[in-house]
């Protein structure tokens, strides 16, 4: 693995096809989450090139299926085969036609994923732009909105009407009333942002996006919402949101109401809205972090303690659930100082003290063990 010094001219195909990066987008862990966070905090000018190299990647794995029209299919057939001949293979010997029938063939299937993925890609861009404008053409009719785009390479800081704040990413776009009016505050996102919103209980804040609408009521959370990016993904920083499909029933009785209702999102929790399959789903973020006002008598430092005082402090600090069978685990004394280490490397001290195993289920952390007898 490259050092961290390594990474920094990396553009965004490099980063797309170094393992160790490669690893962290597709399939997350503690070590992978924490090295990443930590290199983008030291170098934050390469945050553009991680997160393109990012939804570069998302794309190419999780496109969903394509499909073509009969006069597409033909046209695609069409320019596979006129870009094979294009390569003006030189004659070969009898003894090879029967390698490059197979690097003919290879070469057909490259070409077809592709081209099939660019397809897919630009469908996906252009299906987002179209709902994003369309969702400004209807909301202008009945009010008119200012449009800020952010093309430069840093973030953006937006201060709304209302005394709330927005950090917009690059390559996003907010727009948002001039005063808000009505009983709803409601701004529209295309991109990614992080949101602190002044506290208004009595008028609901919604961010609507192309594919999902987050009500808040005054909190901090974060939006990726990136039209290219296979999920939509809402972080919660502090406080609790309100998650719905943009065109679910619930998205429209949530203008009607002033409580979170539905699914409900707390600090260190986040919704993933797949695209493919319409579905909305709920997890713990990839590190979650301690909470502010985490009592200082919280020290993780431990002596003989029962595992249950700590997994009660792991539980407050952190705003997680952690089950467990208290018959076999709650008396098993822990000795350890936990102070410099995330929750999932606690974590993993914990179990391998008391011989035990966890798993993150929904917003749950799941410890199962025979015990420390």
């Amino acid at each position: 693995m490259p050092g961290p010094d390594d990474y920094l001219h990396f553009s965004a195909e490099e980063f797309a096809q170094d393992e160790h990066f490669v690893r962290w987008v597709l399939t997350p862990d503690a070590a992978t989450e924490a090295f990443w966070q930590q290199w983008l905090t030291t170098y934050p000018f390469q945050r553009d090139e991680v997160e393109l190299a990012r939804h570069m990647l998302l794309a190419l794995h999780q496109l969903p299926q394509v499909r073509l029209t009969t006069d597409e299919k033909q046209d695609l057939k069409q320019r596979i085969f006129t870009e094979i001949e294009a390569q003006q293979l030189p004659a070969l010997p009898v003894t090879q036609q029967r390698r490059r029938g197979l690097w003919y063939w290879g070469a057909a299937a490259a070409l077809v994923f592709a081209l099939l993925g660019g397809w897919q890609l630009w469908q996906t861009r252009q299906a987002g732009a179209a709902s994003y404008e369309s969702l400004l053409a209807a909301a202008q009719q009945v009010q008119a909105l200012k449009e800020v785009t952010n093309t430069s390479a840093t973030l953006h800081l937006v201060n709304l009407p209302d005394g709330s704040s927005v950090l917009l990413r690059p390559h996003s776009r907010l727009a948002f009333p001039a005063q808000f009016t009505g009983r709803n505050r409601t701004v529209y996102l295309k991109g990614d942002a992080f949101f602190e919103v002044a506290k208004n209980p009595e008028r609901p804040f919604f961010v609507t996006t192309a594919h999902v609408v987050t009500k808040v009521l005054g909190t901090s959370f974060e939006v990726q919402a990136q039209p290219e990016a296979p999920n939509v993904v809402v972080t919660v920083k502090t406080g609790r949101v309100s998650v719905y499909p943009r065109e679910s029933e619930q998205a429209q009785l949530a203008t009607q109401t002033r409580k979170l209702e539905g699914f409900v999102l707390a600090p260190n929790q986040q919704a993933t809205y797949r695209l493919k399959d319409q579905k909305l789903l709920r997890s713990l973020v990839p590190q979650p972090a301690l909470q502010p006002g985490t009592p200082r008598a919280v020290a993780f430092d431990y002596v003989d303690t029962p595992i249950r005082k700590v997994f009660a402090d792991i539980e407050q600090a952190y705003n997680v659930d952690i089950v467990y069978d208290e018959a076999t685990l709650s008396n098993c004394p822990i000795t350890a100082s936990l102070n410099d280490e995330p929750l999932f490397e606690k974590l993993n001290l914990l179990c391998k003290a008391v011989r035990a195993n966890y798993e993150v289920l929904d917003t749950q952390i799941v410890v199962t063990g025979s015990g420390c007898q």
